[in-house]
């Protein structure tokens, strides 16, 4: 009993100090797997320890770059006792089966967006980290964006008044030569409904649809949808998908996602936000409109229309996610984004897609138990 509250005393001190550090693996190395790495390097109370990728030459390369261990397959880093926290960066088909075999070792996972590439998977994942104790995270880190932190706090502040209509406009470009048929790798996954779970809006769009669910109130009840492939003609998958919805306080919700817009410095992203007191915009990641019936007309920063770059994402809003992640973790306490929050932007895009395949309004939550 002395030496169990004597650990416990070393632990608490650990923590207080800053001390107790979660070891943490990365598994997967292409552009977001780095992404998660540089982010991890900087998270206070985590120490990144290894690497995983089945190319042998990249994972050695990037764990010499960092100071780190590398594995080749997932396994041999899940026996890792040092590893408490692994992150999940690899193609969308394997981030349900690799998170669920991570929590049976007893991992606490984050892994990328979609959770899974079928709602099945995704309520697997729920299940299984309340069935062995461990936290599971989703990676949203728009979420964590200065100014759409900015906005959801008018939000529930009431600034806006009561949202009437919330939109997204997610308009970027995809090439197949340059991102679905880049190399093997690629081919192997992108643009199949098999492997990629869908297109536009599954692969980038959920992005948006997320911050419209968060931002509009946490839920949604209703779900119009279409979708097809207008301009990729060698994909299974949309390039452009259109959905409508009514949330749970009544108000209605709408988002456009493609992957089409030429020229490529004509990509942009934006949301719209209306309320019977004020309206706000995000551009890009920036608060660029912002008016109310009470005058308040925010400084907002001047954003240059067309995003050149689509394709990388800022590391800082990683390590700001991760850093809640870890403080969750060292804390003891919720993460804002757990799997039941993950799970709710894929059910609506699951259920766009239904939608347009059935030619009918969707009632959420879909009440299908197979593999969608």
């Amino acid at each position: 009993m002395l030496s169990f509250l004597c650990g416990i005393h070393v632990y608490l001190f650990q923590v207080c100090t800053g001390l107790k550090e979660i070891g943490v693996g990365v598994v997967g190395l292409g552009n977001i797997g780095v992404t998660h790495v540089r982010a991890f390097m900087n998270v206070k109370g985590a120490k990144l320890l290894a690497v995983v990728d089945t190319i042998r030459e990249r994972a050695d390369s990037i764990a010499k770059m960092y100071g780190l261990k590398s594995y080749y397959t997932l396994e041999d880093l899940l026996r890792d006792p040092d590893v408490e926290l692994v992150s999940i960066a690899t193609p969308s088909y394997l981030h349900a089966p690799q998170a669920i075999y991570a929590m049976e070792y007893g991992k606490h996972v984050i892994v990328e967006k979609p959770m899974a590439v079928t709602l099945k998977g995704a309520r697997t994942m729920i299940d299984r980290a309340k069935k062995n104790g461990v936290k599971l995270g989703v990676v949203f880190q728009q979420r964590f964006a200065d100014d759409i932190q900015r906005l959801k706090k008018l939000i529930d502040e009431g600034a806006l008044g009561k949202l009437f209509f919330l939109s997204a406009e997610m308009m970027w470009w995809r090439s197949e030569k340059d991102y679905y048929f880049k190399d093997e790798l690629a081919r192997s996954w992108r643009g199949l409904w098999l492997t990629e779970g869908g297109g536009a809006i599954t692969n980038q769009g959920i992005h948006y649809v997320d911050l419209l669910i968060w931002l509009g109130g946490g839920r949604v009840e209703e779900v119009v949808g279409l979708i097809d492939r207008l301009t990729h003609p060698n994909i299974e998958v949309e390039d452009i998908a259109l959905g409508m919805f009514r949330y749970a306080g009544g108000h209605l919700g709408s988002i456009v996602a493609t992957v089409s817009v030429q020229p490529q410095n004509a990509q942009y992203t934006k949301i719209k936000v209306f309320g019977d007191e004020g309206c706000a915009e995000i551009h890009d990641r920036n608060l660029a409109v912002l008016k109310t019936v009470k005058g308040i007309e925010a400084e907002v920063k001047m954003v240059e229309e067309g995003a050149k770059e689509t394709l990388r994402q800022p590391p800082n809003l990683h390590q700001k996610m991760f850093q809640s992640f870890v403080d969750a973790l060292l804390e003891d306490r919720d993460f804002p984004i757990p799997g039941e929050e993950g799970i709710k932007s894929l059910e609506v895009i699951k259920a766009i897609y239904l939608s347009s395949k059935l030619g009918q309004r969707m009632k959420l939550p879909l009440d299908i138990d197979m593999v969608i």
